[in-house]
């Protein structure tokens, strides 16, 4: 036995179309002789019988004379190669056509072999070699279809082309269907055009890489990388091979990743430009508002009165209009950070009553809260949350109703071991939403009007709300009867409390405050003067005896404190030229010495979402004052952080 050859000893199968009897039978005398192979030999005589031999079973090989009954020459080959392009095909020519053998080759068959120049053991040789590569083949197929990866050669004299199965996949055609010679890869419409063109761009004894893109019969996009290296073979003769494989997945990942960092990328310019908007429309306002209060609390005539509260009421539908498109950009921007802490359900509803009552009292309005009593009152969740959904809510029925009542029920809808759904239902006599509206009334800048009332806002109150309560889990929707009135509904999770917080006795809770004649020093930290001016007048009506110390930015700042450290508090403003307000309370935290050190310091911004990030207490602020600001909550603030227990 050849020892070069591997160990073989499965049994083949070979079909044999010949159309010479003598001569079929003389073969296969000749391949049960070898011990080269063994295999069973079964006979046709014409190429139609042949065909249906192969559409029958499976053959190892197949031996075919090109000469036969029903077809002649190079046409028989193609032929079988047009129904069987992948089966195992070893041509049998005479002496005179070894031109159409290498022919024959070239178009797909195994090998070719010249009648009369072969003995036994040749023909069971060849056979043997032809089984094994099919069979090599056949796993390297396999491997590269579970890879997606195919393979090509081609002589770029046009002698010879190749293509793996998988390639043909690759390029959305079937390989039981196409088989594709030189001639059809010159075609300006082949579908290997790829192949040629990559073949054009290697150089001799050099390779080539490029990535591109198709579009499949099924009309999808696919991205295949190709490789082709160029070998020498002969003076001046090259063969071109290279491989082909699906990167499709690869490249959706990382056009996700590109699209995904585009959206951090994108949502932190958003957020910049959001706090930038924000302080460039809520600075201007706070000077507008703050002048308007202190004209209110001065001597007026009633004209001039009336003049200043006109200025008043546009001024605080402006500001709302200005919270409004923040608050949206804000929940559009995911920028909103929900916290879960505990406090009183029923303290929540009379804070919304108290708020709602000078609105409410404007239309004579009946305002009734009914919370079920299996409602613990000591729950988690976000209080400012709800309260903002539940002001929205309000806010807009006491909007659209003109007569009647406002009814706001809370029921439990589900209850588990650590939570319980809430239902809140807000009921009104309004004047309803017809039922095409209804859809369309928690989308942005939507406002329901009729020709008998025009109505004041941005229309954002309940897509404010909506966005609120489903970034939180929850649901909400809406009935109406037009005519009517409405129902609107939400759900809300929250969680239960270990215990229930026992509430403090008014009179025993001991209260911040400031002896209005006690002299302390405020410095404020402020660059824009009219601010300036609204803020010290503000406090020296409030407490007469105050020292305030105006700095126009924080090295100003720094620099009074190191000549003067007798200050009480100080009012930072935070985005302000030459040191910022952050980077000067840090530099007041961590360089200066003494009680300046430890002075409280209140951050004042018309960043509107500066409690959500919470970045004025990383830099050693105590707390912040939004603008524009509330008289009120301003002195509330600076009284709590200089707080000193109220005598009984």
């Amino acid at each position: 036995m050849d020892k070069s050859l591997p160990s073989f000893s499965t049994r083949s199968k070979v079909l044999m179309i010949e159309d010479d009897v003598s001569y079929a039978r003389l073969i296969e005398i000749l391949l049960n002789e070898s011990s080269l192979l063994s295999c069973e030999v079964v006979k046709r005589h014409t190429l139609n019988a042949g065909l249906e031999a192969m559409e029958a079973e499976e053959f190892s090989a197949v031996l075919l004379d090109l000469t036969l009954p029903d077809s002649t020459g190079f046409e028989t080959l193609e032929t079988m190669l047009h129904r069987f392009s992948d089966h195992n095909i070893i041509v049998l020519t005479g002496r005179v056509d070894k031109e159409l053998g290498i022919k024959a080759v070239k178009a797909g068959a195994q090998d070719f072999m010249v009648k009369g120049e072969f003995d036994g053991d040749q023909l069971a040789k060849a056979l043997r070699y032809s089984i094994e590569r099919k069979n090599v083949l056949s796993r390297l197929e396999d491997a590269q279809r579970r890879a997606q990866i195919g393979h090509w050669e081609c002589d770029p004299a046009g002698r010879y082309f190749y293509a793996s199965k998988e390639t043909y996949r690759l390029f959305d055609l079937d390989p039981a269907e196409v088989h594709f010679t030189c001639e059809d890869l010159q075609a300006p419409d082949s579908p290997f055009a790829p192949l040629m063109e990559i073949e054009q761009e290697t150089k001799p004894n050099g390779a080539a890489k490029k990535d591109i893109t198709i579009q499949t019969n099924s009309g999808q996009k696919r991205c295949l990388s190709l490789q082709c290296q160029a070998e020498k073979i002969g003076e001046d003769q090259y063969v071109y091979s290279g491989i082909i494989q699906d990167i499709t997945e690869r490249m959706q990942s990382e056009e996700l990743k590109k699209a995904h960092d585009l959206a951090q990328q994108t949502a932190k310019i958003r957020e910049q430009v959001l706090a930038s908007v924000s302080h460039e429309m809520r600075t201007p306002m706070n000077a507008i508002v703050g002048m308007t209060n202190l004209l209110l609390s001065s001597s007026l005539s009633e004209e001039q009165l009336n003049f200043v509260n006109s200025i008043k009421q546009s001024s605080d539908v402006l500001l709302g209009i200005i919270n409004d498109i923040l608050q949206i950009s804000a929940l559009q921007n995911e920028l909103i950070v929900f916290k879960n802490k505990q406090f009183s359900l029923l303290e929540l509803t009379e804070q919304l009553k108290a708020v709602m009552r000078p609105k409410l009292g404007e239309k004579e309005l009946i305002f009734q809260i009914n919370l079920d009593p299996d409602i613990p009152d000591q729950i988690h969740g976000d209080q400012i949350r709800l309260s903002q959904i539940l002001f929205n809510l309000i806010g807009n029925a006491i909007k659209f109703t003109d007569q009647g009542f406002i009814e706001l029920n809370v029921r439990k809808a589900l209850e588990t071991d650590d939570h319980f759904l809430l239902q809140f239902d807000l009921k009104d006599t309004g004047i309803g939403i017809p039922d095409d509206k209804i859809e369309s009334i928690f989308e942005t800048f939507t406002r329901i009007s009729s020709k008998d009332r025009i109505t004041e806002g941005t229309g954002l109150g309940l897509s404010i709300a909506k966005k609120l309560i489903e970034q939180q889990g929850g649901r909400i929707w809406a009935k109406s009867e037009e005519g009517k009135g409405s129902v609107f509904s939400f759900e809300l999770k929250f969680f239960k409390t270990d215990q229930a917080a026992q509430p403090l006795n008014p009179q025993e809770t001991p209260q911040p405050y400031i002896d209005p004649d006690m002299p302390f020093t405020i410095m404020v930290v402020e660059d824009h003067q009219i601010n300036q001016m609204v803020i010290q007048k503000t406090l020296e009506k409030q407490w007469p005896n105050v020292n305030i110390i105006m700095a126009n930015h924080g090295d100003e700042a720094i620099e009074i404190l190191n000549k003067n450290q007798e200050v009480d508090i100080i009012l930072m403003d935070l985005l302000m030229p030459v040191r910022d307000g952050f980077e000067t309370a840090a530099y007041i935290r961590n360089e200066m010495d003494g009680e300046v050190a430890l002075v409280p310091i209140l951050a004042m911004t018309a960043h509107a979402h500066i409690s959500e990030d919470g970045k004025y207490h990383q830099y050693g602020m105590n707390d912040y004052i939004l603008k524009p600001f509330k008289p009120n909550e301003l002195f509330t603030k600076i009284t709590y952080h200089l707080a000193k227990p109220q005598p009984k």
